[in-house]
């Protein structure tokens, strides 16, 4: 009876240091990966925190890894894509707006300079309250 009790504590002894082991290669692994990979690693840690480990983190090899990297890299190209986009969009805006201002100025000028100058006052309204909006949306933004 004596020896099988032996036996389970070397068995619990020889899983706690595998699992030390284990935790020594993954914080070595962990150094040497770039930023992107270990935020996903961090956040495959902190789901794997308790008692109960995900067992996909112990299959992970450099194949997955690359892939991470791959799709982070994609997901890089995207980003600045959409803000190249959202460049050229506000640029034909204002180049529309401008358009649409001395047009009106030019048409209005000669014609009636009573509405023209009703128009360029709710035209500074107008600006106004977008100026506003933009400056209180961002002060919310700031305080979150």
């Amino acid at each position: 009876m004596e020896f099988s009790i032996v036996k389970e504590t070397d068995k619990q002894m020889s899983e706690v240091s595998s699992e030390e082991n284990n935790e020594a290669v993954e914080s070595e692994l962990l150094k040497k990966l770039p930023p992107e990979a270990k935020k996903i690693f961090a956040m495959m840690a902190t789901q794997r925190s308790g008692l109960i480990t995900n067992p996909i983190t112990h299959k992970i090899n450099e194949k997955h890894i690359d892939k991470i990297l791959e799709i982070a890299d994609k997901d890089d190209d995207r980003s600045f894509n959409d803000a190249v986009e959202t460049r050229k969009y506000a640029l034909i805006y204002f180049i529309i707006f401008a358009g649409l201002f001395v047009f009106s100025t030019v048409f209005l000028v000669s014609h009636d300079k009573e509405l023209y100058k009703e128009v360029i006052k709710l035209f500074a309204v107008f600006l106004g309250g977008l100026g506003s909006g933009f400056g209180f949306k961002s002060y919310l933004d700031r305080n979150r």
